[in-house]
């Protein structure tokens, strides 16, 4: 199992440690820069339509955000894919 880590926060952190080892630093970020970002599987889930008092909105399957306009592909909470599998 891998670590997943954002690229940005430990670009940041080089930038920060290296201090007067400024060209240090570029090299590793460069090198930081040019490896692959793994693929992750990204959770599916569904809009749950429901209403109260008249209002209308949909709820999300995986975290339970709350959307009052048309719901998106996919959840801005949590990111879940909230298209219709393909067979």
């Amino acid at each position: 199992m891998s670590d997943l880590i954002s690229r940005q926060a430990a670009i940041d952190i080089v930038e920060f440690e290296c201090g007067e080892w400024i060209g240090l630093a570029r090299t590793i970020i460069k090198s930081l820069a040019n490896i692959p970002q793994e693929e992750t599987e990204r959770k599916r889930g569904k809009w749950i339509e429901k209403s109260t008092g008249g209002e209308h909105f949909w709820c999300c399957s995986e975290c339970g955000y709350v959307e009052w306009d048309a719901p998106n592909n996919y959840c801005p909470n949590c990111g879940a894919d909230m298209r219709e599998a393909e067979e």
